[in-house]
This record gives structure tokens, C-alpha cells and sequence, in this order.
């Protein structure tokens, strides 16, 4: 029994790292995909400017640039909280550790 009990604590410590994992490597694909995109941006649609004609196309390709990366943060975001959704009520904790000191130092 208290093996079983060992074995399922196990595979969910497991899971977790495996979780922490996937969002760790989603950050980092975002980072290193989305910075040179974004840092050099200016500089591709500067190289296409003479080959394209219509001006418009150029503001929506920066439009969609933007938003892509605003889109792919939040979707990061979002895992981020499922990830770590455990750490997110520490500030319920910080709160009533608070109380909990301030109490003690009128006693």
C-alpha cells in the first residue's frame, strides 16, 4: 500500500517536471523565433519595399508581425498559468502570513 502511495506521488512529481518542461522549451521557441523577427523587422520589409508595390501590403505584413507575437504570448501566458497554477495563491499565503504578523505584534 504505502509503496502504491510512493509510486503515485512519483508519477505526478513526474508529470509536473514534464509539464514545467514543455512550457520552459514553448518559451524558449517563442523567444528565439519571435526575437529576430521582431528586432529585424524593419529590415526584411525594407528589403522587399522595392520589389512591392502596393504599400498596404508591407503595413499588413508589420500589422501581422505584431500581432502574431501578441497572440503567441498569450498562448504562452496562458500555459504559463496552467503550469504553475499551484504558485499563483501566493499571494493568499502573503496575505495571511501578513495578518497573521501584524496580529501577533499588537499581542
Amino acid at each position: 500500500m504505502e509503496s502504491n502511495i510512493k509510486e503515485n506521488t512519483y508519477k505526478q512529481a513526474e508529470k509536473r517536471v514534464k509539464r514545467i518542461r514543455n512550457f520552459y522549451n514553448h518559451l524558449q521557441i517563442f523567444v528565439i523565433i519571435m526575437a529576430p523577427i521582431l528586432l529585424f523587422s524593419n529590415a526584411i520589409i525594407g528589403f522587399f519595399e522595392s520589389y512591392i508595390i502596393n504599400g498596404n501590403t508591407l503595413e499588413w505584413v508589420k500589422v501581422n508581425i505584431w500581432i502574431n507575437a501578441l497572440l503567441w504570448f498569450t498562448g504562452i501566458a496562458i500555459h504559463g498559468l496552467f503550469v504553475f497554477k499551484d504558485r499563483v495563491n501566493f499571494i493568499d499565503k502573503w496575505e495571511k502570513n501578513k495578518v497573521s504578523e501584524f496580529m501577533n505584534k499588537k499581542n
